[in-house]
């Protein structure tokens, strides 16, 4: 018998009641946001036309690689600095059958001084630049004939603000974080540009389709408020994919569109008209990806999305290819390899367990460091139990 204890009988009896009750007023709300989203989905779904997945088992002679990383969830606090741990790691699979495997590693050390964001940015930042020198690695292959990644392929720019860029970084190389933004461009681009590599995109921030029916009624009373996963979850069914090119009418819409339904919440951007703000928008995002990757926006864009689902209830994902790239064989291999209780290529979900850096490791990991040092009859050891006390012994990592 379990003898695990809910987390919510840990808290005083006083707020356990007061939380049931925020449940309860919190369901109350969502009842009403889905009955008047009710009839904006049934305008949408009007708008939807989806295919199913084609009959196509070229893929079955290929050799398919999947690249993953992971860092640690959280960066060790040390009195004397801040320390992160990351992994990346490709496998190799034909006809669905594993056949090679390899993984590698790196490590992160910061000043104890400016903000732990930045350091946190950093570290996802190299955690996709290994992942990036492992897709190459695969690409570079003549027995690969695809690559697949965790990710847009440039996904990272979110990372990317002007204080990541100021960054001075020691470890792995000694460089800058505008250094490091320029490496993982460079490298991004060169995936895209095979039309061999798809990334496989599971967290969608985009809202298109809601941008869409703004665009369409000139009216921010249209919009759902719900990002594209969400709303297509609730129309498309096991074996459907959507292209977002046919959809919108070209192949970088959804980009613009995006924009465009998050610029209209202001009634400030709304009052000057729709055309307008449309154009405005796709100012503002070549404008925006020039002014943080530093390069000519045309071929970062050039990319098309789709959406598949493969299995219900699990949501759809989406996934990028170069533009014009025939998607046929991809879209019947994620559909043959789907893992049902996520909806993804069941190879992702392998590769993302292999690399995953489990929470408390970054600690562990600290502490052999420490232990290293210790041994070492040159250095005093109160210095070093003091650079290596925990910032926060309240929290345990």
């Amino acid at each position: 018998m379990s003898t695990d204890v809910p987390d919510w009988a840990r808290l005083p009896v006083k707020l356990q009641h007061e939380f049931f009750d925020l449940a309860n007023d919190e369901a109350k709300r969502t009842k009403t946001l889905l009955l008047v989203q009710k009839k904006k989905l049934e305008e949408i779904g009007h708008l939807l036309r989806f295919r199913k997945v084609p009959t196509d088992d070229s893929w079955r002679k290929w050799r398919i690689a999947v690249v993953d990383g992971s860092d640690s969830p959280a960066m060790s606090e040390r009195v004397g600095g801040r320390f992160g741990a990351y992994a990346a790691g490709y496998q190799v699979y034909q006809n669905l059958n594993l056949v090679e495997e390899d993984y590698y590693s790196g490590y992160m050390a910061d000043d104890q001084v400016g903000s732990s964001d930045v350091s946190k940015d950093v570290l996802d930042l190299l955690t996709t630049e290994l992942e990036r020198i492992v897709a190459l690695k695969c690409l570079k292959r003549t027995d690969v004939d695809l690559v697949i990644i965790d990710g847009p392929f440039f996904g990272f720019r979110l990372n990317c603000n002007a204080a990541v860029k100021r960054k001075e970084l020691e470890v792995p190389v000694t460089r800058l974080g505008s250094d490091l933004i320029e490496n993982l461009t460079d490298m991004s681009t060169i995936l895209l540009n095979s039309a061999k590599a798809v990334g496989v995109v599971k967290r969608v921030r985009t809202a298109a389709i809601d941008g869409c029916m703004i665009h369409k009624s000139g009216s921010r009373t249209a919009a759902t408020g719900r990002n594209d996963k969400d709303i297509l979850a609730s129309f498309m069914r096991s074996g459907d994919y959507l292209s977002l090119t046919e959809l919108f009418g070209s192949f970088d819409a959804y980009n613009y569109l995006s924009r465009l339904a998050g610029r209209s919440r202001s009634k400030h951007w709304m009052d000057v008209g729709i055309e307008s703000l449309y154009k405005l928008c796709v100012e503002d995002v070549k404008s925006s990806i020039k002014r943080i990757l530093n390069r000519d926006v045309t071929p970062l864009l050039d990319n098309e999305r789709y959406f598949l689902r493969c299995d219900y209830p699990a949501p759809p994902f989406a996934f990028e290819v170069k533009t014009g790239m025939n998607v046929d064989p991809i879209l019947a291999f994620f559909q043959a390899c789907c893992n049902k209780a996520t909806g993804l290529p069941i190879i992702l979900d392998l590769i993302d367990e292999a690399v995953t850096v489990p929470r408390g490791f970054v600690g562990e990991f600290v502490e052999e460091i420490e232990a290293t040092l210790a041994r070492d009859a040159e250095l005093d050891k109160y210095e070093l139990e003091t650079r290596f006390s925990s910032l926060n012994p309240q929290k345990q990592e």
